[in-house]
């Protein structure tokens, strides 16, 4: 299978998105498919295998494109289509070379993947989000072959709002590669971090952005003063600016971190989280946190906002479920997630048990079926 995967994406890039763009390549090379990535020449090139700690080189191609990010959401749509056009003369001669492959996309934004309908070729679309009816969006969903969404919910909405298109659809959550993300020591871990052994400490991990309720985590560590919430991801300054609430004295940041450490920091912890909330839908019906996967594997109880989209992929035997936007549940389930005792043992375990049901490698193994069959079904 020859596959060029066509993204607007920076890479490589230290975000979450780079990370499960470049993962979910690895995975499909693994797999056996030809593979190549097409992005944006914008910001720096290198290496996505050195960058990311893959097990195999992405063959990459890093097409021309306008660099506008000073000109905010202008400049942003103007390299858009400066992309799109470099991807469009590049498949097309490509096509025309008589190279026969199948497109598979990511929705970056709201326009960019949508002039891959204009190659004949089947294509193919991760979805994160739900997406407006626009005149780009029913282009794209005019010629999807299938759709590969990160939970239900989103299928549910793409359904209403396009329900003359033709595509089939697959819910597959984020994954986790249990290479790098297993149970360690904590004590261990905890030395190499230069962390105290004798806390109890409750971790948050990632970037610190408006959408995800961080306002929620000073209220709560407020309330837990006998335990030490460490933040991982961005700086006290960030966190300050975007949660906007007094940081009590148990609040600690060890800012930005290499995703290589994160399996120590997870490690270290005695209870780690996953923030949702109710004031922000992408943060309560279509996320699909990597994070909450890399903890499944982990061995330490998680704490998780009872969102839909959580609720839609990990169940109240495996992760403790609080009240989103609820600072004093929020507490609690802290609380008892640190306690030692039956039930934190249980949900660890049960955690570990489902932890390889969502790999990067069986995910992408259900993606080639699915396209293959998919392929198959139109060839009937």
């Amino acid at each position: 299978m020859k596959l060029y995967y066509v993204a607007n994406f920076y890479m490589p890039f230290g975000k979450a998105y780079g990370i499960q763009l470049a993962k979910m390549c690895e995975a499909l090379i693994e797999e056996g498919v030809d593979l190549t990535l097409i992005v944006p020449s914008r910001g720096p090139q290198g290496s996505l295998r050195e960058f990311y700690g893959l097990r195999v080189d992405i063959p990459t191609i890093w097409l021309p494109t306008l660099d506008l990010a000073a000109y905010d959401r202008f400049g942003y749509f103007c390299m858009a289509l400066s992309f799109s056009a470099s991807y469009l003369v590049f498949l097309w001669y490509r096509w025309l070379r008589g190279e026969r492959f199948i497109l598979y996309t990511i929705d970056a934004d709201r326009y960019s993947s949508s002039a891959l309908a204009c190659i004949p070729v089947p294509l193919f679309s991760e979805m994160h989000g739900g997406k407006p009816r626009t005149l780009a969006t029913r282009l794209l969903f005019s010629r999807m072959r299938g759709i590969i969404a990160i939970n239900r919910i989103i299928i549910d909405e793409l359904k209403k709002t396009f329900p003359r298109s033709l595509a089939r659809y697959i819910a597959e959550p984020n994954g986790v590669d249990l290479a790098m993300f297993s149970p360690q020591d904590k004590a261990q871990a905890r030395e190499k971090l230069g962390l105290p052994q004798g806390e109890k400490i409750v971790l948050y991990a990632g970037r610190f952005y408006d959408w995800k309720g961080l306002e929620i985590i000073p209220r709560a560590a407020a309330l837990t003063p006998e335990l030490r919430w460490v933040m991982v991801g961005d700086t006290r300054e960030k966190f300050v600016a975007v949660a906007n609430e007094p940081l009590p004295e148990n609040l600690h940041f060890a800012g930005s971190r290499p995703y290589g450490e994160m399996p120590l920091w997870n490690a270290a912890a005695d209870a780690v989280l996953v923030l949702g909330t109710k004031r922000d839908e992408q943060s309560y019906r279509w996320t699909s946190p990597m994070k909450l996967f890399e903890y499944l594997a982990t061995g330490r109880p998680i704490v998780a906002s009872a969102t839909p989209a959580i609720k839609d992929t990990v169940t109240p035997g495996e992760v403790l479920l609080y009240e989103p936007d609820n600072a004093k549940d929020l507490a609690e389930k802290v609380r008892r997630a640190v306690a030692p005792g039956a039930e934190t043992a249980a949900l660890v375990n049960e955690a570990l048990r489902v932890a390889p049901s969502h790999t990067w490698s069986g995910r992408a193994k259900r993606v080639i079926h699915f396209i293959e069959s998919t392929l198959n079904e139109s060839i009937i």
